[in-house]
């Protein structure tokens, strides 16, 4: 059985919410990483963890906010796609009716084959390179998984895997959950695949359920990077308040992602 615990994580960012009068909490998993670990071990990690989530804390899925950055949110895409249909190696029931209330993807990695022309036009400004990816998905892929075949096509392109053109198809209407929050970097190498991907969504589904952030001049993960890298703006972030404008202004709009939605579950006051 898969082990899960809770990460210790900076209390600041919750605290921050609970300054606006409302009650969260975080759970960080800390999954397998590849080469060590390989597809599928961190799904199920990913899937015990939500489990644990549900079952064991008791939490409604509907307060959940399901979140990623890179690789991290392929992962929540997978997870979402096996709580639709469970993965074959996977013990898990398929049940949609437990999808979060809310998905937030922070420069999620949608293909592990897919080089779009962002790949070279913004190679020289994004601290992700296309070869280190390249040898990054390599790794995440068993021998085993590359070899087998569905539906005659290679595994990468398995809804597991493959969330810019999945072979077969998913039905995002189903597996997303009713909002979602996408934001990437406008300097970074996989700008245009998300971009394609959340005005795709942005097509299909209904009203404004899907948000797209773009960082101009921002590099891959800008968010978290510039909150780590720079001292004075990491000192502004943990000493600031949501909705403050001394708050770091990049992580204030992933807060109010959350916010918004917890206060829609609220309803009027």
């Amino acid at each position: 059985m898969t082990a899960v615990h809770q990460a210790t994580v900076n209390p600041d960012f919750a605290e921050c919410i609970l300054n606006q009068g409302l009650s969260v909490s975080i759970f960080a998993l800390d999954y397998s990483l590849a080469p060590e670990n390989t597809f599928p071990t961190q799904l199920i990690e990913a899937a015990a963890a939500y489990e644990y989530i549900i079952n064991e804390q008791q939490v409604v899925s509907e307060k959940i906010v399901l979140a990623g950055d890179s690789a991290g949110g392929h992962l929540a895409l997978s997870l979402l796609v096996h709580l639709h249909k469970s993965h074959p190696s996977i013990p898990w029931i398929a049940a949609p009716r437990l999808k979060p209330g809310l998905l937030l993807l922070i420069s999620p990695w949608l293909s592990l084959h897919h080089e779009p022309p962002s790949f070279v036009r913004n190679a020289d400004f994004d601290i992700l390179t296309p070869r280190f990816l390249r040898r990054t998905a390599s790794q995440f892929l068993t021998d085993k998984a590359k070899a087998i075949k569905v539906n005659k096509e290679p595994e990468k392109n398995s809804p597991y895997l493959e969330f810019l053109n999945p072979e077969p198809q998913i039905d995002w209407q189903t597996v997303l959950p009713s909002k979602l929050w996408v934001s990437a970097g406008g300097d970074e190498i996989l700008l245009d695949e998300i971009t394609e991907w959340a005005k795709m969504l942005q097509g299909r589904l209904k009203g404004d359920s899907v948000t797209l952030e773009v960082g101009a001049g921002k590099e891959h993960v800008w968010q978290w990077l510039e909150t780590l890298t720079d001292e004075g703006l990491k000192k502004t972030f943990l000493s600031g308040t949501l909705g403050d404008e001394r708050i770091f202004e990049a992580t204030a709009t992933i807060g109010k992602a959350i916010l918004d939605r917890m206060r829609e579950q609220q309803g009027p006051t």
